[in-house]
């Protein structure tokens, strides 16, 4: 089984191969990185971070043609409540081109990062790499920074990989 994850970031492929072979117990099973656009800006926001994981998806599709699923993962700020999280969206499609999506539980963007967004007036993803070069850290992902390495952003691929809805498994 030819399985095709959206990104070339060898995090999200490890994450992805590990939540895969759990749900698919394959001798055979074969996952590659394949370096799809999401269409979306640096921080989706709301719809576009859905939008960004399904782009991933159906670009790997127009791409590769042999795969069984593709499979694309976005992260981004989402607002809920009237508070702003930082979650991802999966999205599988198959050969035939039924779709599956999953999100993962959010993390609060920290006041601080909200007040720096509004201070310099600059997006999310900027004032991540000024915060980060404050701060010294040498992570370079939002969860990590935010959580001071307790959470990564592992968790949140893992997460959404996993509610997608057993994609006919």
């Amino acid at each position: 089984m030819k399985i095709i994850i959206g990104s070339t970031s060898e995090r999200k492929i490890t994450t992805a191969k590990k939540i895969l072979e759990e749900y698919f117990k394959h001798d055979d099973l074969v996952i590659e990185g394949f370096p799809a656009k999401s269409q979306m800006p640096d921080t989706p926001y709301d719809k576009q971070t859905f939008d960004g994981a399904r782009n991933r998806a159906l670009n790997c599709k127009t791409h590769i043609k042999d795969a069984d699923y593709y499979i694309g993962t976005e992260s981004g700020l989402v607002e809920r409540y009237g508070h702003l999280y930082e979650e991802a969206w999966t999205a599988v499609i198959d050969a035939k081109g039924s779709e599956w999506y999953g999100f993962s539980s959010g993390l609060k963007v920290p006041d601080y990062i909200l007040k720096k967004m509004n201070e310099y007036g600059k997006d999310h993803s900027s004032v991540m790499t000024i915060v980060e070069k404050e701060i010294g850290s040498t992570l370079s992902e939002t969860w990590g920074s935010y959580s001071g390495g307790i959470i990564l952003r592992e968790v949140s691929v893992a997460e959404s990989l996993r509610a997608h809805s057993n994609c006919g498994t």
